[in-house]
């Protein structure tokens, strides 16, 4: 029973980091979702990764920016769970106007093909930042002719 006990250990500690670095690569490019703010407006919520680096916006029906974020990438194993970690985060409202964000955002994630669903805030209270449960879908790229 010991050899047993130790042999999952010793699987769990392999495939975890193999399971995340394929989670890394297949999560690598742009991720967008359609949904209805607090306050009744139409917006576009997109996620771009490359490598361990992330690139997030919320868009207005018109195409506005709305936020723009940027920071840090990572991926984690949580016990069962698998965790997005985004840290070292600047943002505000374009690329060229960003601070630094003191905080650290981390959510539990399931990745299925083209979708990628994210439970957000969950981690700790916000201030004016309910805990969601998103579906964000690849964007596939356009093919020029």
């Amino acid at each position: 029973m010991k050899r047993l006990w130790v042999s999952l250990c010793l699987a769990a500690c392999y495939c975890a980091p193999l399971a995340v670095a394929d989670d890394l690569e297949n999560l690598a490019g742009k991720w967008s979702l359609k949904k209805v703010n607090d306050q009744g407006q139409n917006i576009t919520q997109t996620i771009e990764i490359k490598k361990d680096k992330f690139v997030f916006q919320i868009l207005t029906s018109d195409g506005s920016v709305v936020i723009y974020a940027e920071g840090d990438f990572k991926l984690e194993k949580l016990g069962p769970f698998s965790a997005a970690k985004f840290s070292h985060i600047r943002g505000g409202s374009s690329p060229s106007n960003l601070d630094d964000v003191d905080d650290v955002y981390e959510s539990i994630y399931i990745l299925e093909g083209d979708d990628w669903t994210t439970a957000a805030n969950f981690d700790k209270q916000r201030d004016g930042q309910k805990p969601s449960l998103d579906i964000y879908h690849r964007v596939k790229a356009e093919v020029k002719k």
